[in-house]
């Protein structure tokens, strides 16, 4: 065989190999995206206000005035509250902001109606 023919022939069988493969094998072989876990208070927010908020939240600080922090009922009741402070106007936690990570899937949780479980 002649060396023309030989790179003819190299080319035409990678052609057929790669028109071979069909757009619908080709998304069959890509990685299936997980699905996002669903934030709730139990698997999220209540650890985020056990570390952040109930250090001056709780009953009998000075902050527990403006808001105690004692569990899911009570962040329910002060939501708008708490909502402003922490992801509208930053102003809480006072002694650290929260990561983008925490502010966002903060912000889910209380997109999507603060669920508990």
């Amino acid at each position: 065989m002649n060396k023309h023919f030989r790179i003819f022939l190299a080319i035409t069988m990678i052609y057929l190999l790669l028109a071979s493969c069909s757009k619908n094998q080709a998304e069959e072989l890509a990685p299936e995206q997980p699905e996002p876990q669903k934030v709730t208070y139990n698997n999220f927010a209540q650890a985020l206000f056990q570390t952040r908020c109930s250090g001056c939240h709780a009953p009998g600080n000075p902050a527990a005035a403006a808001f105690t922090f004692n569990g899911y009922t009570s962040v329910t009741a002060n939501a708008e509250r708490i909502r402003q402070a922490v992801i509208v106007t930053k102003r809480m936690p006072p002694n650290g902001s929260l990561s983008a990570a925490e502010l966002q899937s903060l912000s889910k949780w209380f997109e999507d109606g603060m669920p508990e479980q």
